[in-house]
């Protein structure tokens, strides 16, 4: 049996971070393939979306997302 696709929308929970004087918002985090696709805004304007690994987010964020729950 095949397994569903685990999506979690997270475009309205604000979870965002600072990184290369980047401000990185996150969108989607994708379960079955541990990635996250972010937004990267700098200067408060709207650079480019963006994939990323679940490792590298900050341990804060990874506590708050929690795949294992």
């Amino acid at each position: 049996m095949a397994k569903s696709k685990k999506l979690v929308d997270l475009k309205y929970e604000n979870f965002t971070f600072t990184q290369k004087n980047e401000i990185i918002k996150l969108l989607n985090f994708n379960q079955n393939s541990m990635n996250v696709e972010v937004a990267i805004f700098k200067n408060d304007k709207f650079v480019k979306n963006s994939k990323m690994a679940f490792a590298h987010l900050p341990k804060n964020l990874k506590i708050k997302l929690n795949p294992k729950a």
